[in-house]
């Protein structure tokens, strides 16, 4: 007689063996995440708050995934996470282990990925770039809800893996000024009708503090009233994004000072939307080093790509070197214009994709002696061979995604490239996501 549902039953079966929970296992280490890395007869499990030396019980969810349920035996590095949300929240990951911790944790991540992927070490690692770890970011997104039938507005972040809302009072690595919004917003917001079309809701603080409300369509004339009141009560600058994805935040007042951001020796006009570094204080010093690292001056030719709207571009062309900024938004590239205008300084700016071919664009049949980029997430694939197959004597390159940037060390090792010097910035305390400059020479 046939058995229909035997592999229905046997993968129950697994299921069901995989669910029971695992007793006294030990914590070998931590991954690229910041997990804790579980090695035991039934497979690897990551465990989001174990610590490397911990002896734990867990809960195996889905095939890699588990959740901690005893901790028998505690790291020395192991500290009391003071955020009352973070059990919850998926914002940080790592206020359990100490910050030294953090961050060697976070330079042995590169160091990994550079030997597996490219083959090498820095010939110097240098100590890491660090400020403040706590109420440290100037930008925080909240996520919203608006249960009509109890006209109730709930505002958060999201929870770990999911999209359920963590309702916060306030982030213990946000901002104060973001922090003291909070109240004031679940108050106000519930009053306007365009809070039924309310998506997210973005807090930025630079030279202003600014709301930035992402819109379904436009608010109603009664609304945008209400809303230049509550700006100016508060003293604050409201934005509105409405539309689709290609849309762009307005400000609400017009005629404003802009807004502005600090960099090394400047401070640059940017729009909400435009990227921004989280941690003012190590964007500063991260282009300090950067600086020092590429060293231009008068004579030099420099290529930047990924410039953004100038963070490091018009520090670059104050030190008198000539610098060729290309950027990916348009709209940014004008705004990068217009800040080397400001400060009276000559550089060529221009829009491209980085990640097509190179041929059509003239300022690539130019000869660059420097090389500065600093990519998103997603590296720079084909640019940094295009970087390559130019030979300038020296590259600095800005890195978000120690994998990507391992990708393309391996490209320039290939080409002759020595990697002279690495250092982590600690832009993101609290949380596994690393920042890290790398100084590659061309070797003689």
């Amino acid at each position: 007689m046939a058995q229909f549902y035997s592999t229905r039953k046997a993968q129950q079966r697994k299921a069901s063996r995989l669910a029971v929970p695992q007793k006294q296992q030990k914590v070998v280490g931590l991954d690229h995440q910041g997990r804790g890395v579980v090695r035991g007869e039934r497979g690897v499990r990551f465990v989001h708050g174990a610590l490397p030396g911990e002896l734990i019980d867990l809960q195996p969810q889905g095939k890699y995934e588990a959740k901690l349920l005893t901790l028998h035996q505690a790291a020395e590095d192991r500290v009391s996470p003071p955020c009352p949300y973070y059990d919850n929240c998926g914002g940080c990951d790592l206020q359990h282990l100490a910050l030294p911790a953090q961050r060697r944790h976070k330079q042995q991540v590169v160091t990994e990925l550079l030997k597996k992927f490219a083959g090498i070490s820095p010939l110097r690692w240098l100590e890491p770039l660090t400020a403040d770890a706590w109420a440290y970011r100037r930008r925080l997104r909240l996520a919203t809800h608006w249960d009509a039938k109890r006209q109730r507005l709930r505002i958060g972040l999201r929870a770990r893996a999911s999209k359920e809302i963590v309702e916060i009072s306030e982030c213990a690595i946000a901002q104060g000024e973001l922090n003291r919004l909070l109240p004031a917003l679940r108050a106000f917001l519930p009053q306007l009708a365009l809070v039924s079309t309310l998506g997210h809701i973005e807090l930025l603080q630079t030279n202003q503090l600014m709301v930035i409300l992402r819109l379904k369509s436009q608010p109603s004339a009664a609304d945008r009233d209400a809303l230049m009141q509550f700006a100016k009560e508060q003293d604050i600058g409201v934005w509105l994004h409405c539309g689709g994805p290609e849309s762009k935040p307005e400000a609400l007042i017009q005629g404003l000072e802009p807004p502005r951001y600090a960099t090394l020796e400047a401070e640059l006009d940017f729009q909400p939307g435009d990227f921004l570094q989280a941690h003012a204080q190590l964007n500063v010093q991260m282009v300090a080093q950067a600086l020092s690292w590429l060293a231009p001056e008068p004579g030099d030719t420099v290529l930047e790509l990924y410039a953004g709207s100038g963070n490091f571009t018009v520090p670059m062309a104050l030190k008198g070197a000539q610098v060729t900024a290309i950027e990916g938004v348009p709209s940014m590239v004008q705004r990068l214009q217009q800040n080397a205008e400001r400060y009276g300084v000559a550089l060529t700016a221009a829009h491209a994709d980085l990640e097509q071919d190179w041929q059509e664009y003239l300022w690539a049949h130019q000869s660059f002696n420097k090389v500065l980029l600093d990519p998103a997430r997603a590296g720079a694939p084909h640019a940094i061979s295009e970087i390559a197959r130019r030979h300038p004597q020296r590259i600095i390159y800005i890195s978000c995604a120690p994998d990507t940037l391992a990708r393309d060390t391996k490209v320039l090792v290939a080409a002759g490239y020595q990697l002279r010097q690495a250092q982590i910035i600690d832009m993101f305390p609290q949380t596994h996501h690393i920042e890290c400059l790398m100084w590659f020479e061309r070797e003689a």
